[in-house]
């Protein structure tokens, strides 16, 4: 059998990769740029994907996409000047140092007195622990980070909060009335109920900031704080009023308050950094983050303030560039622009501050003029309503699309334009409502009238709306017209401006509300650059992002110390100078070791065990098999989706279904028995643009399967490529109604021969582990400490990135995961609903159990099967942030705490240690030696890992890229040690080596691939927990279905006891 090698394939069940390399797919795949036009290929072949923007095909490709790849540039990065690479900075490392010494464990420590005296620390001390030591294990490297070292001048900042309302109102009036102003923003009432945002707010405190007297050094985000070098001279209220002048509008008056101040400690900040040293019973965490959040904000301020860029949140920052070289290269048919930026932050390290700079992607709305997007997009017919009805599928399309429009370019930005008296034309920037719609106008005496039924949006000659008297004395109207009459948008801008439109079927756009529309014209309206916009992508669209964003450590540090320097204007900054802070010029330098990879053992193919040695972080299964095989499958039979209109390749596609179970069962070991019953399978046509009747006849079939006698044990199932909408509803059908193990496969995937033999085997690995089987087995560094260890690892997932409007109410879901075999191959889940958006697991009353009663049935599967309780628990808390490392102590962890109770007797209580695994942070790490990169992406060598220099000492926490990164700049893993109960007792000084060893090897532990993966093995599978609930509930989250299941019945789904006890998520 030839190599097939593993790492990150394109198909598979569940379109994730993660099985074998050399099966990315190819031709249209990765959206190779199609092209365009409407329906067939270029709009995936009718709708955008179930009427949001979906699945579909896509709205074509997008030919290249600049900036990404790797063509050209050095293999590593050099620095910016001709010094040469710099060495880590020798005064930080004696720091480090010194503390270890003082506070770390002694490199001969006695384990029985070790043990002794950690017994003796009360439960609260055991929060954030000692680092025990550094690391030391691997080989030595230097690596560049990207953070440049501040130099501050500042003892002391004053920081404002801003609150900015159309009415004089004190800090204790709106503390009076904050329940009714809760409710009118709510309701979306009156302008002191709605929140000022954007530009109009950004303007509103520059003009306060301005009538400040003494004209003080400040800072500010625009949006809530203001930052001073100095105390504010503010009126006696703290108000300050405004007058916003912009014509054609009516000036307007604003009032600005300011509430504190809050005193910033810089000097006491810099001071705990270079001693570590917190004064006695201070135990918060994180340590001066208001300090810390006022240097962001300083450092934000002049980005912020140019009219050539934009800002995205707290900290991102994106040029307006009119060149577009930051700009990725989409298909015309797209809305949105990708633009790359920067992110940064002020963080602490030992001994200094720094400012984290990272290369960033964004997604914003496209500057497009409104007749040429409804143009391209074909929807120029609106005022030929009859027309349009001779052509129903048409028409359900065309409804879907202006549907989507109305949503996405709500809240639009645009530019308008109006002709003037002298022949100008004037020019003002107004918020979209969206598209003129039959729901418009609930607030007006008669309400706008569309002339074309059954159409709901409506054209500048289909709609008439009430032309009212206004209230300015001896008002006329306008040419021709008559107050109070009903007119179309075309006879009024005719008769008012003398403008004749030459669009009459374009759509509408509302300049207004819901409640009171201002129609105009969508040949005057053209969307303004700058914007950022949350959005669904399509999949051309992520992969457009995915390659624009792919870049070489080399050319992300070169871009960061010019490009990023100079949009963020961290040199000749005259406002840092007067706040006396100051940039290093250069990139910091830090120690790294890169660590050995473990060997993989796996199953001879002539028996007895065979051992493999990892290569650039993944490795083959060349004659070998899996270490154990799953549970024996008597019968099975197969599904082939196909799609409706579609040459059908049943025939081919069932001979490769045959090739595969022959596969698994001879080259890999697995063991499914005989033929498919029926031999010819079964079939079913399913189309986007029907997407109910599609999951109808789906669930018809499975009924089939289910009523067979004997009745199938496994299901394969072939679905249309990257298609997500039939994908989604096999696995709600299998996981949850029917309780039949689904394995999907691709059609373009499964008759592909090159890569057949990869492809398979991935998918085969997938398989044994849905059956209960090891795939491979990773030797234990710690000489036995997994044995009597559960690992566990959980998540929360909340309802973001979907299509507008979509899954406002959803619910977060919690996915978690426990090894129960030594092996730490098999992992059975458990998820479940948390309230929208909160990321805290478990109520502080207790009275939510969900959390404590799902633990205890992890502990329950881990007894029956090794016939004992776990001695040690191992919890990797995943995707949380700084802030809320003392919520997981505080109100999680006793959650875990009192299911122990339950479980055990009180002699014999388990030893717990709780980490955090992050991997959505901005630290980077950059090779200063071609001879330690990966041969392709150049990032780091897979195992490196990282615990100083850009680390506090006095914490517990490391940097680890397990992984190689085939392409673009690798992302190492961050995990912070919350609480420690099992490794400094019993590894003393080696706790830091055996923690980072263990987290090493347990990437590549990680069953669904021949390769190790960038997250520790709980966190990953914890996350495709999530991913698998948010598919089981997508009707919650989704904003296309108009009947189906309603919200209680949905939110009771749970995985069939069947599979409970399965890995049927992967």
């Amino acid at each position: 059998m030839s190599g097939y090698r593993g790492g990150g394939g394109g198909g598979g069940d569940g379109y994730r990769g993660g099985g074998f390399r050399g099966v990315r797919g190819g031709g249209d795949y990765r959206g190779r740029g199609q092209g365009g036009g409407r329906g067939g290929g270029g709009r995936g072949g009718g709708g955008r994907g179930g009427g949001g923007r979906g699945g579909g095909g896509g709205r074509g490709g997008g030919g290249g996409y600049g900036g990404g790849g790797y063509d050209g540039g050095p293999s590593v990065y050099t620095g910016s000047a001709s010094t040469g690479i710099p060495q880590p900075d020798d005064s930080i490392t004696k720091l480090e140092d010194a503390w270890i010494k003082k506070h770390g464990i002694a490199e001969k420590s006695d384990h029985g007195q070790l043990a002794s005296r950690l017994g003796e620390v009360s439960l609260k001390d055991t929060f954030f622990p000692f680092r025990p030591r550094f690391g030391t294990a691997g080989v030595p490297v230097v690596l560049w980070a990207n953070y440049f070292k501040l130099n501050p001048k500042i003892e002391t900042l004053w920081k404002y909060d801003v609150r900015v309302t159309s009415k004089k109102v004190t800090k204790a009036e709106e503390e009076a009335k904050e329940e009714k102003d809760k409710k009118a923003k709510q309701e979306g009432t009156g302008q002191d109920a709605q929140e000022i945002r954007g530009k109009k707010l950004a303007k509103l405190i520059e003009l306060a900031l301005k009538k400040l007297p003494g004209k003080p050094t400040v800072a500010t985000e625009y949006k809530q704080q203001v930052v001073s070098l100095e105390a504010l001279q503010l009126p006696e209220d703290r108000i300050v009023e405004v007058v916003l002048d912009e014509p054609p509008r009516k000036p307007e008056t604003w009032f600005v308050r300011f509430d504190g101040p809050i005193t910033m400690h810089i000097r006491d900040l810099m001071r705990y950094l270079t001693t570590m040293d917190a004064p006695a019973g201070d135990d918060a965490f994180p340590k001066f983050p208001d300090e810390l959040d006022a240097l962001t904000v300083m450092f934000g301020h002049t980005a912020r303030s140019d009219i050539n860029a934009t800002a995205v949140g707290r900290n991102r920052f994106f040029a307006i560039d009119r060149t577009r070289r930051e700009v990725a290269r989409m298909s015309q048919l797209s809305l949105v622009d990708i633009l790359r930026g920067y992110v940064q932050s002020v963080r602490p390290a030992t001994g200094r501050l720094l400012l984290n700079i990272n290369v960033t992607a964004g997604v914003f709305r496209r500057e497009v003029q409104l007749d040429q997007l409804f143009k391209e997009w074909g929807i120029t017919e609106l005022d030929q309503h009859d027309k349009l009805k001779q052509d129903r599928q048409r028409f359900s399309l065309l409804l879907k699309d202006l549907s989507f429009l109305d949503r996405f370019l709500a809240r639009s930005r645009v530019r308008c334009r109006i002709p003037g008296k002298r022949g100008e034309w004037v020019e003002m920037d107004r918020t979209m409502a969206g598209l003129a719609t039959t729901s418009d106008g609930k607030k007006e005496d008669r309400r706008p009238v569309f002339t074309s039924p059954g159409l709901v949006y409506g054209s500048p000659t289909t709609v008439k709306f009430h032309l009212r008297r206004p209230n300015t004395p001896g008002a006329t109207p306008p040419k021709d017209l008559e107050f109070g009459q009903m007119v179309t948008v075309a006879e009024y801008f005719k008769a008012k401006y003398g403008f004749v439109t030459k669009y009459p079927g374009l759509p509408l756009v509302n300049l207004g509300t819901r409640d009171r529309p201002l129609y105009f014209l969508a040949e005057l309206c053209t969307v303004l650059p700058g914007q950022s916009v949350k959005t669904k992508l399509l999949p051309s669209e992520q992969d457009a992002m995915i390659q624009f964003a792919c870049r070489k450590p080399s050319e992300n540090a070169v871009s960061i110390t010019t490009s990023g320097r100079k949009l963020l204007v961290l040199d000749n900054n005259d406002l840092l100078k007067s706040f006396g802070i100051s940039v290093d010029k250069e990139l910091i330098t830090v120690r790294g070791r890169e660590l050995p990879p473990p060997q993989i053992r796996y199953l001879g193919a002539r028996g007895g065990h065979s051992l493999v040695t990892p290569a650039d972080g993944s490795w083959n299964m060349k004659d070998v098999k899996v270490c154990r095989v799953g549970k024996t499958i008597q019968t099975w039979t197969y599904l082939i989706i196909e799609q409706k209109g579609r040459p059908s390749q049943k025939r081919e596609i069932a001979d490769n279904v045959r090739k595969f179970v022959t596969f698994v069962n001879q080259k890999m070991g697995l063991s499914v028995r005989g033929q498919a019953n029926p031999p010819d399978g079964h079939h079913c046509s399913y189309t986007t643009a029907d997407q109910a009747g599609g999951d109808r006849d789906l669930r018809q079939v499975f009924q089939k399967i289910y009523d067979q006698k004997p009745r199938p044990e496994l299901v394969l199932v072939v679905v249309p490529r990257k298609e997500a909408l039939p994908y989604n509803t096999v696995k709600k059908l299998g996981d949850v109604e029917f309780g039949v193990t689904t394995v999907c496969m691709r059609s373009d995937m499964l008759l592909r021969e090159r890569g057949q033999p990869g492809y398979f085997a991935n998918v085969g690995i997938k398989l044994n582990l849905k059956l209960g089987g090891v795939n491979h087995e990773v030797e234990d560094p710690t000489g036995g400490l997994i044995k009597k260890t559960m690992f566990v690892g959980y998540d929360v997932t909340h309802p973001t990135n979907l299509a507008p409007g979509a899954g406002e109410n959803a619910p977060s879901l919690v996915g978690m995961v426990a090894n129960v075999d030594s092996y730490l191959a098999e992992w059975p889940a458990a998820a479940w609903e948390n309230e929208s958006r909160v990321e805290q697991v478990g109520n502080d009353s207790g009275t939510d159990e969900k959390f404590k009663n799902h633990f205890k049935d992890r502990l329950k599967l881990w007894q029956a099967r090794n016939k004992a309780l776990p001695e040690n628990i191992v919890v990797f808390r995943d995707g949380v942030s700084e802030g809320q490392f003392r919520m997981v102590l505080e109100k999680e962890l006793p959650h875990i705490r009192n299911a122990c109770q339950d479980i055990y007797s009180a002699s014999a209580k388990p030893k717990i240690s709780l980490i955090v695994s992050v991997k959505r942070h901005q630290t980077r790490f950059y090779p200063t030696d071609p001879n330690h990169t990966h041969p392709r992406s150049k990032s780091p060598k897979e195992g490196t890992v990282v615990d100083r220099g850009v680390t506090s000492v006095r914490y517990w926490d490391f940097f680890l890229q397990a992984h190689a990164s085939l392409q673009g700049t690798a992302r190492p893993a961050h995990y912070t040690v919350l609480l420690d109960e099992v490794f400094r007792e019993k590894f003393g000084a080696k706790a830091a080596d055996m923690l980072e060893a263990l987290t090493h090897h347990m990437c590549y532990a990680y069953g669904r691939a021949t390769k190790a993966v960038s997250i520790c093995p709980p966190a990953y599978y914890a996350d495709l927990v999530c991913t698998r609930a948010r598919i089981h509930k997508s009707e919650l989250f989704d904003d296309n279905r108009s009947t189906g299941p309603n919200a209680q019945e949905v939110s009771e789904r749970k995985v069939h006891s069947n599979l409970a006890d399965t890995m049927y998520y992967v």
